[in-house]
């Protein structure tokens, strides 16, 4: 993640994020992947990125899993 912040690899940070987010509810810690999911998807968000859909779809179901 260091390495892409500093080449400015953006979609490539949201792409970290988002597959860290379901790493994270994988294993059961869901508000840590519910806080990479949501930097993912604003990032996705602000690049008008197609796969923001898909990233708010997992947040919505790591936050169901969450209670």
């Amino acid at each position: 993640m260091e390495i892409k912040e500093r080449i400015g690899d953006v979609q490539g940070k949201a792409a970290t994020l988002a597959n860290m987010g379901v790493l994270s509810a994988n294993n059961g810690d869901f508000q840590t992947a519910i806080s990479y999911l949501q930097e993912s998807l604003t990032i996705l968000q602000h690049l008008k990125s197609p796969n923001a859909a898909t990233v708010q779809s997992w947040l919505e179901q790591v936050q169901q899993l969450a209670g």
